[in-house]
């Protein structure tokens, strides 16, 4: 997948839609990241899973709070393919590695809830948190850095 879309493009795809920013719900956003990250580790080696699912949480987490920073959010069909398509209009080229990764993601975890025997292997949760780490933190930033104005606490 190609993350070189424009906010227009998927504007006149009706996959996102204005909404007004609040700086609130992008802090409530990144700070539910924050403890899904800190429940994917705590299910590390547990329930693999689980891990996996609330490192790709955090990240879709973070992609909200990313997309509501510049007053979006993505309407009703595709929802979580919308908010990584949206980070790929926003986010520079050097991170696409984790853009893609969070896109198999979003599959892997689509297949764990409707395929229930799909594994998952520590290794692959381990990856995911490593991920999904750098991503929350990569999203905070831009956050904080295109909003200096704003007491952002996360």
């Amino acid at each position: 997948m190609k993350f070189n879309e424009s906010i227009s493009d998927l504007l006149k795809q009706n996959l996102i839609k204005k909404s007004r920013v609040d700086y609130k719900a992008i802090v409530e956003f990144i700070n539910r990241a924050g403890k899904d990250l800190e429940t994917a580790e705590r299910n590390l080696g547990i329930d693999d899973d689980c891990a996996y699912t609330y490192a790709y949480n955090a990240m879709l987490h973070s992609g909200i709070a990313l997309m509501n920073s510049f007053g979006y959010r993505p309407e009703i069909k595709n929802k979580h393919l919308t908010v990584i398509r949206f980070a790929g209009t926003i986010l520079e080229e050097n991170l696409d590695y984790l853009l893609k990764m969070y896109n198999n993601m979003r599959k892997k975890r689509h297949r764990f809830i409707y395929e229930p025997f799909t594994p998952c292997t520590k290794k692959e949760a381990q990856d995911a948190i490593k991920s999904a780490k750098e991503f929350v933190k990569e999203v905070s930033r831009f956050i904080k850095d295109n909003n200096p104005e704003e007491k952002l606490y996360f």
